[in-house]
């Protein structure tokens, strides 16, 4: 053997750098649950909004004698539901506006999440004005 200096890492050291990655690695690894939790609620959320203001967008584009009053956020009525996408249901109200200006309407749209990833249902409610 050669005496002298050896360059190079100790087995104490090695040992001590690896014990440090694993618990720097374990107290990470909470972050990336978080984070794929709160991309799933996003990904709900931005269906559901999308598919809200697309709704929406159909309910301005109709002649305004065509809005008839009626419907319900909360309950199923005929006329005021769309099922056709298994992600979301959407529900919307129109309602005459009893403060000015005058002639005009509340229309209201809200999606549910049908099926969420975490926790409670997704839904976005938009609401607007509409005039004669």
């Amino acid at each position: 053997m050669i005496a002298g200096n050896q360059d190079g890492f100790t087995l104490l050291e090695v040992v001590f750098a690896l014990t440090f990655l694993a618990i720097s690695v374990m107290a990470l690894a909470p972050m990336f649950v978080f984070a794929s939790k709160q991309n799933a609620t996003g990904r709900e959320l931005g269906i559901a909004g999308a598919a809200a203001v697309q709704q929406l967008e159909v309910l301005r584009s109709e002649p305004y004698a065509n809005l008839t009053a009626g419907g319900s956020l909360g309950t199923d009525v005929s006329g005021y539901l769309d099922k056709s996408d298994p992600e979301f249901i959407l529900r919307w109200t129109i309602a005459d506006n009893p403060n000015p200006p005058a002639r005009t309407k509340i229309i209201t749209v809200r999606a549910v999440a049908t099926a969420p990833a975490i926790g409670l249902p997704k839904e976005v409610t938009i609401v607007t004005v509409r005039g004669d």
